[in-house]
């Protein structure tokens, strides 16, 4: 399987799909609106029309395989959707390492020798 995409790329890609999308619409409701009713520019209407209601449907399945892509990505990959920093990194394997330290503190009976009453 390939590298997994990061989250900034995932958005850039659904900010790019998603422009595409509107101005394909917009470009057709543009052309969808003009009147002139002559022969040749009707038929180059036609041919606007064909050639964007075909980039709106290549749009659409763009944002389809996006959305499979992250789909695949959070199922099967590791997609940092919270935007950790590294500050964020060397926290929590702070935390992972204190966790590991009280782990074999307890299971090493480190703890009973702190509270001997008990």
């Amino acid at each position: 399987m390939e590298s997994q995409p990061s989250s900034k790329v995932l958005h850039h890609r659904i900010n790019t799909d998603i422009s595409q999308l509107l101005q394909r619409f917009e470009n057709i409701m543009a052309t969808a609106t003009v009147e002139n009713p002559s022969y040749t520019s009707s038929a180059v209407e036609t041919y606007q029309l064909d050639v964007e209601s075909t980039a709106l449907i290549r749009a659409a399945e763009d944002i389809l395989a996006l959305t499979r892509t992250m789909k695949e990505t959070w199922l099967f990959g590791n997609l940092n959707t919270l935007g950790e920093d590294e500050r964020d990194v060397q926290r929590r394997e702070k935390l992972e390492k204190d966790a590991v330290a009280v782990q074999k503190a307890v299971e090493g009976g480190g703890l009973s020798k702190l509270a001997p009453g008990k």
